[in-house]
């Protein structure tokens, strides 16, 4: 006897119209992504007041729920491809990067083994490829996609400790009898210190090394602390070079790191999360001559390669120690083969990420990023000279990359004290948020407050420069005569 029950799944019965409408909503909001305001002025109790709700336990029609995605989440997103979105480095994602993202969630592919999507697995090595070949790495390279520089980074510092003690993958941290201890730079990223966290290192086993002037890690520092650390009975294993800083961009010297950790048997992971892009530049590239000495490399394309969120690569110079580290059997899964990224990464199930970094690569051609690139690296050399050339403003660091840091001075600045002026910076970024025409962040460099400027924006002009720092100027005048 037949199922009495009427077979219901969840398809639904117009989702052309559906399909179509999402579409219109998107190419819509990328559109007028260059409208103000930057940042939602929408106060955070409105939005919430719009969206919570209890779990519903009964459908509504698509169409209404796509209402409420126009009315209360469209309308109240940050536009972080504005071309005055110069906050964080995760910026300007490519509409074609958009179109092959949409393309990836419909197909829903599944490459955690070759089975699961022969062609998003073939696609991940075929994008890999290009990034180990502009990195200068040899045939024996190995790699993966991730999220982003957080697991990149986690990702290379996990085979630096396998290859180094892999006793800890069966017997544990308490196998070792000396404690490892991590070296990066007093511009490292956060997630060093909680890759430390995850990896049972320990955040007070990464040392601070100091920088010089320009923010950039001084070597014989390096080799000084590890020496003091094996005296002292530590175990020395990893050093993580920024290749572009958070805070300021600096690159450190990536050739006189990677003696000290060849002649000291040090794991060398560069952080080139943002930096990274400077590979496609002709003017930028030297900046990372030594990169390909590194065992392992971080770097973003959902960064300065304006690809959509979330897309980060970690590279290895050796894919037997990547694969050593992850192997996993699982009878489960059925017939493995070489080809499975299983192997390659901490996740098993894991959504396809090749496909809309290949289609962003091969609608625009990288001639077409590395122009972008230059050009933005010249917006934070603008910004660098306007700063250097005006009595009310002090520049901290050279600009390598295309991010930039000054400091508002205000006139009468004997009688403020530095918590003032700091919090001076903090209050003229406040106004600037507030005016909807910009959104950057304050960073501390050298024990001081700053107005930090990062552009990795496809759509930024020298004249959203000029506004940004003209508004910024004329309100550090105006709130210092309030000061006053």
């Amino acid at each position: 006897m037949g199922d009495t029950h009427k077979h219901q799944s969840l398809d639904l019965e117009h989702l052309d119209d559906h399909l179509e409408r999402v579409t219109s909503i998107i190419g819509d909001y990328i559109k007028h992504i260059s409208d103000a305001p930057v940042v939602t002025q929408t106060p955070m109790e409105d939005i919430r007041e719009s969206l919570f709700e209890d779990m519903p336990m009964d459908g509504t029609s698509p169409d209404d729920v796509l209402d409420q995605v126009e009315k209360s989440f469209k309308s109240a997103c940050t536009r972080i491809g504005h071309p005055r979105f110069l906050a964080w480095i995760t910026t300007s994602p490519s509409p074609a990067g958009t179109l092959g993202e949409l393309l990836s969630v419909g197909f829903n592919q599944a490459p955690l083994l070759y089975k699961g999507s022969p062609p998003a697995t073939i696609l991940e090595k075929v994008v890999l490829g290009w990034f180990a070949d502009l990195f200068g790495y040899p045939d024996t390279w190995g790699g993966t996609l991730v999220s982003g520089g957080t697991v990149a980074n986690l990702m290379g510092m996990t085979v630096g400790r396998h290859t180094h003690a892999p006793e800890v993958a069966d017997k544990g941290m308490q196998a070792l009898e000396k404690p490892l201890t991590v070296y990066v730079s007093d511009q490292g990223h956060m997630s060093i210190y909680r890759s430390a966290m995850l990896l049972g290192i320990g955040h007070n086993n990464v040392r601070s090394v100091p920088t010089d002037d320009n923010c950039r890690m001084i070597p014989e520092e390096l080799r000084r602390m590890v020496e003091t650390d094996r005296v002292a009975g530590m175990q020395p294993y990893c050093v993580i070079a920024q290749a572009g800083a958070v805070s300021t961009g600096s690159v450190d010297p990536l050739n006189a790191i990677a003696d000290i950790c060849e002649d000291m048997n040090l794991w060398l992971h560069v952080d080139a999360s943002y930096g990274g892009a400077a590979m496609i530049s002709d003017k930028l590239r030297p900046l990372l001559d030594g990169i390909d000495r590194a065992d392992s490399i971080a770097v973003d394309p959902h960064k300065w390669f304006f690809i959509p969120l979330e897309c980060g690569i970690t590279l290895f110079k050796n894919k037997k120690q990547q694969k050593e580290t992850f192997i996993a059997k699982a009878v489960y899964l059925g017939q493995e083969t070489d080809w499975d990224l299983k192997n390659t990464n901490f996740q098993l199930s894991r959504q396809g990420r090749a496909l809309k970094l290949w289609f962003a690569f091969k609608t625009y051609g990288v001639k077409r990023l590395a122009e972008i690139v230059d050009r933005n690296h010249g917006h934070a050399k603008l910004f660098h000279k306007l700063t250097t050339d005006s009595p009310n403003w002090e520049t901290v660091c050279d600009v390598e990359l295309s991010m930039a840091c000054a400091r508002y001075i205000p006139d009468n600045c004997c009688s403020w004290s530095e918590a003032e002026l700091d919090n001076l910076q903090v209050a003229i970024l406040s106004e600037l948020e507030k005016s909807g025409l910009g959104f950057m962040t304050p960073a501390r460099i050298c024990g001081k407050g700053v107005i930090r400027l990062c552009v990795a924006n496809h759509r930024t002009t020298d004249d959203d420069i000029t506004l940004l720092y003209n508004f910024m100027t004329e309100t550090g005048a105006t709130l210092a005569a309030q000061h006053a």
